[in-house]
């Protein structure tokens, strides 16, 4: 039998032990909380929803049963469910394209050596620290069929008032206006870290080289800006086709549900109708669309930069 070490051995032994592993454990002190809350908030639910999909369960009081890929099934031939995918796909491609556009406009402006741009800066981005419920509340009382302020412009110019809630074409319009109006400021905020980190010495070869500003915009700040613009497209993807408040507050769905997005779908069908089962699959399946949009167009943008890499040939010793 192996003998007990003393009390001083053991000490000695933990110090060691404490010390070899320093990094390691403050490394795990710092994470460990943030992995625990992750895995709460993030990683359970997520199986969760990837299981409750493999059920039909209507109501928290009744019993799940298990349908194998019923849900999935029934998920691609309900126009109700892929007429909201597609329509999350359209308007989040849509206002992502507006966000992109009017953020790099908004950076540039913001790279100017203006006078005050730190205020000019914290107006860009107040949108996106501001509350979904308070400003649409301000849209919708803007956009009011009665006394809202774009109707009474149109009253003073003789045009009659429009209803904008019953026009699917207007619904969708402010929709992404206002989506676009609350993402640019976050956006506007990337490209202009990634236009002052293009090196400055790039420009003043350019200008030697007789380029004009478009010349420059061209050929030095958009290569330049390739990695950043990977990043906000990506982000900006994610988060537009995962829209939902703006649906909520602004349109509730409607017109005759032609504004009715599948994250919207996917609220209705767990806390109106208590279907879990298609609100899980519906989860899975926006998941499964956000992974691949994400992948498909990292791997597409890997594949341009390597291909605009010049290779060196190495010379044969003599």
């Amino acid at each position: 039998m192996e003998q007990a070490l003393p009390l001083n051995q053991n000490q000695s032994k933990w110090k060691r032990f404490m010390v070899r592993h320093k990094d390691g454990i403050t490394a795990a002190v710092i994470l460990g909380p943030m992995i625990f809350w992750w895995a709460v908030v993030g990683l359970f639910p997520t199986l969760f929803g990837f299981f409750l999909g493999f059920f039909d369960w209507v109501g928290i009081q009744s019993t799940p049963k298990f349908v194998w890929f019923d849900n999935y099934i029934r998920f691609f031939k309900d126009p109700m469910y892929y007429d909201a995918l597609w329509r999350s796909i359209w308007m989040g491609a849509l206002t992502t394209g507006v966000t992109l556009i009017a953020g790099f406009g908004a950076a540039i402006l913001m790279n100017m050596p203006l006078f005050g741009k730190g205020i000019y800066r914290s107006i860009w981005y107040i949108p996106a620290v501001t509350s979904t419920v308070a400003t649409t509340q301000i849209f919708n009382i803007f956009l009011d069929p009665n006394n809202g302020v774009i109707n009474n412009i149109l009253k003073s110019f003789g045009h009659d008032p429009i209803v904008w809630q019953y026009s699917v074409p207007w619904s969708v319009f402010w929709i992404i206006v206002y989506s676009a109006w609350k993402g640019v400021g976050g956006a506007a905020l990337i490209w202009l870290a990634g236009l002052q980190s293009v090196d400055v010495t790039l420009y003043e070869a350019a200008e030697v080289d007789g380029a004009g500003r478009w010349d420059k915009l061209k050929h030095v700040t958009i290569p330049g800006l390739r990695p950043i613009a990977t990043y906000i497209m990506i982000t900006s993807l994610i988060g537009a086709i995962q829209i939902y408040e703006q649906v909520m507050f602004m349109t509730g769905g409607g017109p005759y549900g032609q504004t009715e997005v599948l994250v919207f779908r996917i609220y209705r069908d767990a806390f109106w109708d208590f279907n879990l089962g298609m609100a899980g699959t519906s989860s899975v399946v926006m998941a499964f669309i956000v992974m691949l949009a994400t992948v498909f167009y990292y791997r597409k943008q890997m594949r341009e930069d390597r291909s605009m890499t010049i290779p060196i040939k190495r010379g044969k010793r003599v």
